[in-house]
């Protein structure tokens, strides 16, 4: 685990789905990982002081033959969003440090 806290993007396709799928065991896993919030359907970012090595390594043992994750550093990278709720750029702006570039 490291010593501070990062945010990481986490993207995952699950071949199966419902109640016992992979996906519902990411999902509790990924919310142990840290403060979390959930944009859209099977993406997370976390704020997490786990590497994302060491966050693969974890959420990778869930995964099934056919299934896909991808987790990104995304702490200190730009970012942009439009449409979304408040809370949700309110997150963004306290977990993730470069503040969002606005487009007029």
């Amino acid at each position: 685990m490291m010593d501070s806290v990062g945010t990481l993007l986490i993207c995952y396709s699950v071949s199966r789905v419902g109640v016992a799928s992979p996906g519902a065991s990411l999902a509790r896993m990924i919310t142990s990982l840290g403060r979390w919030w959930h944009p859209a359907e099977n993406v997370w970012l976390v704020s997490t002081g786990y590497h994302l090595d060491e966050v693969r390594d974890i959420l990778a043992a869930q995964l099934e033959l056919g299934d896909q994750l991808l987790v990104l550093d995304i702490e200190g990278q730009p970012w942009a969003a439009s449409g979304v709720y408040p809370e949700a750029e309110e997150w963004m702006r306290e977990h993730v440090s470069c503040p969002p570039h606005h487009s007029g």
